[in-house]
């Protein structure tokens, strides 16, 4: 429907506004969908004006989900964060057959909207209707003949559940990385890094009853190199208990992100028959040969080598010093059995 911004995908579902009670709509291009690492304000720019659609009118859109929904053409891309899942979702995308949306900012408000166990003051609906919500306005962003990726945030780990029940399991994959490539590729983003480190920490503790009540003060106590690492040890227990409950139904799979960024063409043909996109072996073998592993995801104007981050973690274990080891001692030290390299359930057979 031309003009409709709930069906017209020249519209995008930018997020719940919670105050308001309604779903924010921004002016987007396919285009710009495929460029943008993150589906959010700042990566698509703030020039845009919204438009503002009452939560009112999505009630018969859900009431209908069960006939509206494309599971069959639904996948996703989970992550621990900093581990190469941007660079994952653009590799698998391929012209006319899949198309990626990378951290919609919609799910990010569906999760943190079952923090809150936010509930409508002017509808029926709740947090418990919000993701099926969102994967109904996504989901006009992928023609009927193509496979649409999502990859969320890392936290929306806290609604995967109800993503893969909503979606019938669909076929996803979980990426995840080692303790001390959390830490350097944390250092190596600098100050802005750590702010959002922090900033995830602050969500991520809410999904665990014993941190949800603990004081910011105490958190701001913390350096940041423990609270990085608390928050990788959260999101590899988090992410060991999803593998468990999805992996042996043969719906999610674990991929270590190392061995996607030092060797893509296997773990990038294996993704593909996972996933199950639709790709012919001529399209998987061209995007396993493609130039894509020589772009920074994050940024595709700049070039990305496994050298180039070699030296500059090199850089960092020097200027840091022992702090590493030591945050490292102290992470395993407060929680015994954690496995600082650690290899989880499910994995991707390459």
């Amino acid at each position: 429907m031309a003009n409709d911004p709930i069906y017209d995908p020249a519209f995008l579902a930018y997020k719940f506004n919670f105050e308001t009670e309604n779903v924010e709509f921004l002016p987007i291009d396919r285009r710009a969908i495929r460029e943008a690492a993150s589906l959010n304000r700042d990566s698509l720019g703030g020039t845009r004006q919204t438009i503002a659609v009452p939560l009112a009118e999505f009630v018969s859109l859900l009431d209908n989900a069960d006939n509206t929904l494309r599971k069959e053409s639904l996948r996703f891309i989970y992550h621990t964060a900093f581990c190469a899942s941007t660079f994952l979702s653009r590799a698998l995308e391929v012209e006319g057959v899949s198309v990626s949306l990378r951290e919609p900012q919609l799910l990010l408000d569906a999760a943190n909207a079952k923090r809150l166990q936010w509930r409508s003051r002017t509808t029926k609906l709740d947090f418990r209707h919000l993701p099926k919500l969102a994967l109904l306005l996504l989901q006009k962003h992928a023609d009927s003949n193509e496979t649409l990726i999502i990859k969320p945030m890392n936290c929306v780990n806290n609604i995967v559940t109800e993503l893969q029940q909503i979606s019938g399991s669909a076929r996803s994959l979980l990426l995840y990385s080692d303790a001390r490539n959390f830490i350097l590729s944390t250092l190596k983003k600098g100050e802005g890094g750590k702010q959002t480190v922090r900033s995830m920490f602050d969500l991520l503790r809410c999904d665990f009853p014993h941190l949800a009540g603990l004081q910011l003060t105490h958190a701001l106590q913390m350096t940041d190199l423990r609270v990085a690492m608390t928050l990788w040890r959260l999101h590899i227990e988090q992410a060991e208990a999803l593998l468990q409950q999805f992996a042996p139904h043969n719906s999610m799979a674990s991929l270590y992100g190392e061995n996607l960024v030092a060797d893509p063409a296997p773990a990038l043909r294996a993704s593909f028959r996972f996933l199950d996109l639709g790709a012919s072996e001529e399209q998987i073998d061209a995007a396993a040969r493609s130039d894509a592993r020589s772009i920074d995801a994050k940024n595709p104007e700049k070039s990305f080598s496994l050298q180039k981050r070699a030296q500059a973690y090199q850089m960092l274990e020097k200027y840091f010093g022992g702090d590493i080891d030591d945050g490292l001692q102290w992470l395993v030290r407060n929680n015994p059995g954690t496995a600082l390299m650690p290899k989880l359930g499910g994995t991707l057979p390459l």
